[in-house]
Parts: structure tokens; sequence; C-alpha cells
């Protein structure tokens, strides 16, 4: 049609790939085709200023018709009646068309044929059913309150409904090998890719989980993190070092500490759960570059009895190895991080500054 001609290429397309929204533009050209011309008309058969002729149009294609200045003429009441049926009809298809618009997206969104509108939040994929989402949901908005969370997946239809009714929960299907279903899913405009493997029964599932990684890796930027869980730990050496490992069967994790010393798994517990007491946070030392281990650990005690706070040193990463136990006598050096346990909220640059005083 010649007035599609007058979009842009890329917006034209757009619109004619949907029906409905191609069918409402065409209803908003013609009524305004057809208001237009009933302004014209009324205006010279009428004798009257162009706010008037505008103005009678509105009363009649609103059918408010107040009345305070009708058509006087012949050329003028005939063209009211005639534009006034049609801008009638045509302006109650267009409400309709809108809701019939406004239906259309709620049912592209529900059965994830959108694009995810999420910026800054997290996105999922593989749907690891409804429990472990909305405790992972949970988890996450312990912190940051509300963040958006965008699940990717191929096999299911859409949300079971109580994960649909989660505020700032989108859903996006596609098939996990499809370039298309990376580029909706927006990956580049949040913080982090959360993977789950297809099967968390099957250790070969773990070969899915690779081919995402790898697919992933080519449509995030560098400050967007990747997380996957494995089934088989054994399998971590097919990944990427830019992408973050973590063993899936971490309540087995739990088991044997509390195996080897009682009360430690429930401590375990707890750090995995941001929502419940202090959990780890890693730190960049700036002040403290050339102290002992045991300096650190000193001066830590010091300055969080000064502060009233609580915190405790709790690994040292050096070169990408994390180390819980290091050497009392070893120096913190300059890319050293720091793995500390303390509450949210906790400010580590006053904190550090503190040490250095005390």
């Amino acid at each position: 049609m010649i007035i599609f001609r007058l979009f842009p290429s890329k917006i034209r397309n757009k619109i004619q790939e949907h029906l409905p929204i191609k069918w409402l533009v065409t209803i908003a050209f013609w009524l305004m085709a057809i208001l237009i011309g009933f302004a014209v008309m009324f205006k010279y058969a009428e004798k009257v200023t162009w706010e008037e002729s505008v103005w009678q149009i509105w009363q009649t294609a609103t059918t408010v018709g107040y009345g305070n200045k009708p058509a006087e003429t012949p050329c003028g009441r005939w063209t009211t009646m005639f534009f006034g049926l049609v801008s009638i009809a045509f302006l109650g298809t267009g409400i309709s068309a809108a809701f019939d618009v406004k239906e259309y997206i709620k049912d592209r969104r529900k059965y994830g044929l959108m694009k995810n509108p999420i910026k800054d939040g997290y996105v999922v994929f593989n749907f690891p059913g409804v429990d472990v989402f909305h405790l992972l949901v949970k988890e996450i908005r312990s912190v940051e309150k509300n963040v958006g969370i965008c699940v990717v997946d191929g096999k299911i239809e859409q949300l079971p409904p109580s994960t649909s009714m989660l505020q700032n929960v989108q859903f996006v299907k596609g098939d996990l090998l499809n370039q298309i279903t990376y580029e909706h899913a927006s990956l580049k405009n949040n913080q982090a890719v959360i993977i789950f493997p297809s099967d968390p029964n099957t250790p070969d599932s773990d070969g899915t989980t690779k081919t995402v990684v790898d697919l992933v890796l080519r449509f995030v930027g560098d400050q967007t993190r990747i997380i996957y869980l494995l089934v088989k730990p054994e399998n971590a050496w097919m990944f990427d070092d830019r992408a973050i490992g973590v063993w899936q069967s971490l309540d087995t994790l739990a088991i044997v500490q509390e195996c080897q010393d009682p009360h430690s798994a429930n401590i375990i517990q707890k750090l995995l759960k941001n929502s419940e007491g202090a959990n780890p946070q890693t730190v960049k030392p700036n002040l403290i570059i050339g102290w002992t281990w045991q300096k650190v650990l000193l001066s830590s005690i010091q300055a969080a009895v000064t502060m009233g706070i609580s915190v405790n040193p709790f690994a040292l990463i050096h070169n990408g190895q994390t180390n819980t136990c290091p050497d009392l006598h070893y120096e913190i050096q300059q890319g050293d991080l720091l793995s500390i346990i303390t509450y949210h909220n906790f400010d580590w640059q006053q904190f550090e500054k503190k040490m250095t005083e005390v």
C-alpha cells in the first residue's frame, strides 16, 4: 500500500510483519485523510476559520455535537452528513483495532515472541523449574530490588502462571541454535547471563551448555558476566575462561561438609543464600598493598571494632586463583583481590582507610 512507503524501510517491514499493527496504521491513515477532507470542505462551504472547522470535525467525529454553530449551507450540511457517518465508522473501527493491537502485543509477550526489554538485569537460559527459578529471583532481589530477569527457553510454550505473575519477569522463546534467539535476548544490555543445564540429571547436557556459552560469548559485552551450572565438575575443562562455572549439586557439597565437620553445612548454606545474614563480597585492595595477610587480619579486626561493624576476611584471590587459607606472611600485591564476609551496603573504601589508621 502506498501509505507504507512513507515510512523508512526498516519500520515499514516491521509494520507489515504484524497484521493487527498494519491494520491499525491503515485505518489511522484513512481516518486522517477523511478528517482533513472534511475540514477543507467544511471551511470553504461554510466560510469559517480553520479553528472553527477543526472544532466542527471533532464534534461530529466524536458524536459530541454541541451544535453551537451547525452547518447552514446545503453543501456544508451534505458534507457534514457524509463525512460524519464515514468518520464515526472509521473512528470506532480504529478504537477496536487499537485494542486488538494491545491484545496482540500482550499475547506475543506471553508466548515469548517479543524482544527482551530489560536492561541491567539478568538473562536465564533454560527455565530450571518453578521452585528453583523463584528461589533464584528471591535471592537476587534480596540485594537488587525488583531487578529485571528474562527467561530464554525453547522447550516451554510460556512461563507457568505463578512465574509470569512475578513483577519484571520476561520470556523469550527460541531455538538455542538460532541467532535471532540471542538477538531477541538483548544479552549485551544486561549485567549477567545464567545458563542452567538442559537436563540436570544428565552429565552429557554439559555439552549443550558449552554450546550455549560459546554462542552467548558472541553477543555479550566485556561487562556482562556469564555463569553456567555444571552437572559434572570434571567437564569444566571445555569452557572458556571468560565464563564462570558453578557446580549444580551444591547440596552435595553441604552434605560432605556436614559429614566432616558438624554444623558447617548450615554455615555454607547461609553463605550461598544472599538473603540470609552476611555473605561473601569481593573487594580490591588499594591502600594496603604490601601488607602481610597477618597484618590484614589484625587490622581488619581493629577497624571493625572501631567502626562498630561486622566484617571478616575470607579469602585471597591472586591471578584469578582463590586461596581460602593464605600464608600469614604473604604480602598483598597489585592486582590481588580480597573476599570478605560482611553485610550488604558495606563501604570497603572507608573500611580500608580505617585499617590504615588503627
